[in-house]
């Protein structure tokens, strides 16, 4: 970073505020309020080879302004891999003297830089995808022959349920049967499938053929994308609104090379916001619902709202999944129920669905995922890992149900 250091960025200090004010036309562009109540926005220009210009704006206190100032000219110029590697000491050592208290305005500000930055990549992808030319159709999805891929959407009506888990841990019971199969996570604002398949750190490639998913060898070959992947560190925020999210979801579905597939199996976000709604409606009739729920009735009663949703989109459901419907012991591995029992069941029964199974809510679960080691797959002779593959299995032989 030392390049970007040299004395015209002490000079730049005498000159605050600098680039103030937002950029027409820029390519990419985020906000976030910090913890302090301050709000920074940040708006960049430029595309895959680097940045060109870079603005901000806050409405915050003198250090929010100095320190959002001098991130934006750092920035200014930059190959997009060094503005990521841009760090608060980077900053504060152009700053100069910066009280201590006040260095949680640097903080802010490179996270939103960092999120504009993503938004820019993304942009910037899409538009490389654009201009190749390699006389093919330019739909990447995939080379599946038309109605052969089955397009699974993971969904819950709230958070908190192991969502996730359950699409993880499917995706890899599928493929584990000899199923290719892709696992992409659209959950924009907490994209958790990069922790639980240990892929802290990839980097998504561009090629002639499309964006190009991970693919884990060690995992039957399943073949994963996330928002996750393209975040600088874990836990940049995700600051974008409804068409920003739209076009993401786009390419995921659309621009990746997933090459041909037996199940695509779509990580959602909680709820039946922007992210579902999206992938509903570019999938038209092909999507199918897997409903996630625990039993008690406060979760019941939102994954009846995704019922209604699967309804109003014409998505057909094939079944509910009960997770955490017990708690197994692990020293003696009886079966407790913490919370209310076959609320899944009953769901599933009111509305004419199937009834996929019950996940018991065994910690070997929780902490394999936080170590980024599949359930399925770490304790693939367990009961429950048999629970999954019967699910999965079920998943495959029985037809959808249209609610």
């Amino acid at each position: 970073m030392g390049e970007y250091m040299d004395s015209n960025v002490k000079e730049e200090k005498r000159l605050l505020p600098a680039n103030f004010g937002p950029l027409r036309n820029a390519d990419g562009n985020a906000r976030l309020t910090g913890p302090c109540g301050d709000t920074v926005e940040f708006w960049l220009t430029g595309d895959m080879d680097g940045i060109g210009e870079a603005a901000f704006t806050t409405d915050g206190c003198e250090y929010s302004m100095q320190a959002a100032s001098m991130v934006a000219f750092m920035v200014e110029g930059m190959p997009l891999g060094d503005a990521k590697a841009l760090a608060e000491d980077d900053v504060l050592s152009a700053l100069g003297s910066f009280p201590e208290a006040s260095k949680h305005c640097v903080t802010l500000s490179l996270q939103v830089m960092h999120a504009a930055l993503v938004a820019l990549e993304v942009k910037a992808a899409k538009a490389v995808e654009r201009r190749i030319v390699d006389g093919s159709s330019k739909s990447k999805q995939d080379n599946t022959p038309a109605g052969k891929r089955r397009t699974i959407m993971v969904m819950s009506g709230k958070g908190g349920v192991g969502k996730s888990t359950v699409a993880v841990n499917l995706a890899i019971s599928l493929a584990a049967k000899g199923f290719r199969v892709g696992l992409v996570d659209v959950d924009v604002h907490g994209p958790s499938i990069p922790t639980m398949l240990n892929l802290p750190a990839v980097t998504v490639l561009q090629a002639a053929d499309g964006i190009q998913p991970v693919i884990l060898g060690d995992l039957y070959n399943l073949e994963v994308m996330s928002l996750g992947f393209m975040l600088h560190n874990p836990d940049d925020p995700v600051v974008w609104r409804g068409p920003l999210k739209n076009s993401l979801i786009s390419q995921f579905l659309n621009d990746v090379a997933w090459g041909p597939l037996d199940y695509l199996v779509i990580d959602c976000p909680p709820g039946t916001g922007d992210e579902p709604l999206s992938v509903a409606q570019q999938l038209k009739s092909q999507a199918e619902a897997v409903l996630v729920t625990t039993p008690q009735q406060v979760s019941t009663v939102d994954v009846a709202r995704s019922i209604n949703f699967c309804r109003q989109m014409d998505m057909p459901v094939l079944g509910i999944v009960e997770n955490m419907s017990g708690f197994v012991c692990p020293h003696c591995h009886a079966t407790t129920a913490i919370f209310s029992t076959g609320g899944g069941s009953s769901l599933a029964t009111r509305y004419g669905v199937p009834f996929l199974g019950s996940i018991p809510l065994d910690p070997s679960i929780g902490i394999s995922g936080d170590a980024g080691l599949p359930y399925v797959h770490r304790f693939a002779d367990s009961a429950v890992a048999g629970l999954y593959r019967d699910i999965a299995q079920t998943l495959h032989d029985t037809r959808s149900i249209t609610v």
